[in-house]
């Protein structure tokens, strides 16, 4: 088969690869498409080191060959999960994966992940995809909507709040959708245009650029100076954090969603004087899935954000143009668009 290999230094090629051969409860799952995310670009792509295993942890497609799986069937539609987790401990048992004790390891991190034509995948890391949701949209489903449905679930985010979304990027424009689509007033901010004015067509009443306006000014100025409600910081910059703290009214929510190591943060104004609530989110508790499907049968697009598809064999051109940030979602589509 045809898959990624990472060289570093931002270097990669496409080459041939073992095809699978399924084992157990492992099963092969023909991908469909497949999402680069962020985290492959900071944590593979620009390293300076050659990755010994194929990157990829957003994907969908179809089930091809098992061994003595139970769970999925030859033809099932599925989406793939990040994390092979134990299965049995606490966290497991309350399907939130992410946290689980005893992680065995996670997809496209250490294990041969889906930017590739098939991917071998443990059973219970997949999920059914109804026949009436694209491979497309499945394959946005785990990180830039699922992040962001949890977020704001755990905010109780509702039509009447003012929500801003710091960072337009496939994280951020998740984020939009879905607040548009709950009927909140969506404000993002971003500095690079592309990424505002695709903000501005799938569900954003306002973008503003930090490095031409002052952004706590202007989300004043646009809530008659209470402040917003609520914020999501999907950037991963220290600075956008303490904005988003800054900028929320008292009694305000914050969901940290991009991944940082700093923050700043200042406890008692924060905390102490406006009682802000903080939380964060990464992909979703098992839980939250029906919720998420009864979204797209209500009418929610989750290919709004995707705004490039490639080939597989084009896979070189489409981490480099995302990773010059001028993108929302890239797909890759290793069988053609679906």
């Amino acid at each position: 088969m045809r898959a990624v290999k990472i060289l570093g230094e931002r270097q990669l090629v496409v080459q041939d690869w073992p095809d699978p051969v399924p084992e157990g409860n492992e099963v092969v799952v023909k991908i469909h498409a497949a999402s680069i995310c962020g985290s492959d670009l900071h944590a593979l792509y620009r390293t300076k080191e050659e990755i010994p295993f194929i990157p990829g942890h957003e994907g969908a497609g179809e089930v091809v060959a098992v061994d003595q799986s139970t769970m999925v069937r030859v033809g099932d539609r599925v989406m793939t999960l990040a994390f092979h987790t134990c299965g049995v401990c606490e966290w497991c048992r309350q399907g939130e994966l992410s946290l689980c004790r005893n992680m065995k390891d996670v997809l496209g991190f250490g294990r041969n992940g889906v930017h590739a034509e098939f991917v071998l995948i443990p059973d219970r890391c997949l999920l059914p995809l109804p026949d009436q949701v694209s491979y497309e949209a499945g394959a946005t489903l785990l990180d830039p909507i699922g992040t962001p449905f949890h977020a704001l679930k755990r905010m109780k985010a509702n039509a009447g709040h003012t929500i801003v979304v710091f960072g337009l990027g496939p994280m951020g424009l998740g984020s939009v959708a879905l607040a548009s689509f709950l009927g909140a007033r969506v404000i993002g901010v971003d500095p690079i245009p592309f990424r505002r004015d695709h903000a501005l067509r799938i569900g954003a009443s306002l973008v503003l650029d930090p490095g031409e306006v002052d952004v706590l000014q202007a989300l004043q100025e646009a809530t008659q100076g209470i402040g917003p409600e609520m914020a999501l910081e999907c950037s991963g910059t220290a600075q956008a954090l303490g904005q988003a703290l800054d900028a929320v009214r008292q009694h305000g929510a914050v969901s940290i969603i991009g991944e940082n190591p700093e923050a700043l943060i200042k406890p008692s104004g924060h905390f102490n004087r406006k009682e802000i609530t903080l939380c964060g989110s990464t992909c979703f508790p098992l839980g939250d899935y029906e919720g998420i499907l009864r979204f797209i049968e209500r009418g929610l697009d989750p290919t709004v954000i995707i705004t490039h598809r490639f080939g597989i064999e084009d896979a070189a051109e489409a981490y480099s143009l995302f990773d010059q940030g001028a993108t929302g979602k890239v797909l890759l589509t290793p069988h053609g668009s679906s």
